[in-house]
């Protein structure tokens, strides 16, 4: 849409937007990567390169939206305007997913070092899924994704748009702006080891962890094929970024006769921007028992179940 259209901020300082345009290319030398997964006969394959694009996608759009006040993009980009995540309001879609974990047999530590066998009770689990959107859930456990912003809304501004909120889990709420941070903290720069979902025998998901390791575990507790829901905003927030800068840069050789912008439009004029899936919804948690002062809660057990959604009002009611 036209209103939509990006535009030079004329005070920026010529490094300050050599900073941006590499960002740029760097994100949209990775998102050109993406045809290579759908070439790809092996499933493990596929995954493998999706999610190494999404983690390093994360690193360039965290140095373009989150860092600095104001962040780099606002300070080249004169108001630039975001599509608000969302879809048809009165259309919203559900499903459940159900599951039952093994029985396990496993051995408790105690401090005074006595060690007892026990039989971990069988537990039934369920994740309940909202309206997410981007995502249209079908028959037999599958779903079709697609980009969640809506094309038929003007442009908001990149602060709401950052402090939108696109899912919640539980108790556990994510904007745009938890999303992108997540993935790149965790993911994509720094982190070594990875933090999957888990179900704690006997303890509700909302009191499995604290902080951002509970927030990272929460919004993985289930994948869209092989990625989460925050790493799907995360990729398409970067192709939506190169798409704008593609409208952009065609404009000019140089910006203000100082920065060549050429070799960036050819670059990122080749990145396919418009992308949908067909895939599996698949459950990510993993079972572990809480280690305390009694055993196994027996009968006092509770059944962990998740609830995640987003947009409905139906949905935004607390459980």
């Amino acid at each position: 849409m036209e209103e939509n259209e990006w535009e030079w901020n004329e005070r920026a300082h010529p490094m300050t937007v050599n900073a941006m345009l590499e960002c740029v290319t760097e994100l949209a030398g990775v998102a050109g990567r993406l045809p290579v997964a759908t070439t790809q006969s092996d499933e493990t394959a596929t995954a493998l390169i999706l999610r190494s694009v999404v983690r390093q996608m994360s690193v360039p759009i965290r140095k373009l939206c989150l860092e600095g006040k104001p962040n780099l993009l606002q300070r080249v980009i004169l108001e630039p305007l975001f599509l608000p995540v969302g879809g048809q309001k009165g259309k919203y879609s559900q499903a459940t997913m159900r599951w039952r974990t093994e029985r396990h047999e496993w051995t408790l530590g105690y401090a005074d070092g006595r060690k007892k066998e026990v039989i971990v009770p069988e537990s039934e689990h369920e994740i309940q899924m909202g309206r997410l959107y981007g995502i249209e859930f079908q028959q037999d456990g599958w779903c079709a994704v697609k980009s969640p912003f809506d094309e038929t809304c003007r442009g908001i501004g990149m602060d709401p748009w950052l402090a939108t909120k696109i899912l919640q889990v539980n108790s556990v709420g994510y904007t745009v702006r938890d999303a992108l941070k997540l993935v790149a903290d965790f993911e994509g720069a720094h982190t070594s080891d990875q933090l999957p979902a888990f179900v704690a025998v006997g303890v509700k998901p909302d009191d499995m962890d604290k902080g951002a390791r509970k927030r990272y575990r929460m919004a993985n507790c289930i994948y869209f094929g092989c990625l989460s829901y925050a790493q799907l905003v995360v990729m398409y927030c970067g192709l939506y970024i190169i798409r704008m800068m593609q409208k952009l840069v065609q404009k000019d050789v140089f910006w203000k006769g100082k920065v060549a912008i050429l070799g960036v439009a050819e670059l990122i004029g080749s990145v396919k921007v418009d992308w949908s899936l067909r895939t599996q919804i698949v459950n990510n948690c993993h079972e572990m028992i809480v280690v305390g002062k009694s055993d196994v809660p027996d009968g006092r057990r509770q059944q962990p179940d998740y609830r995640i959604w987003s947009g409905c009002d139906d949905w935004d009611k607390p459980i």
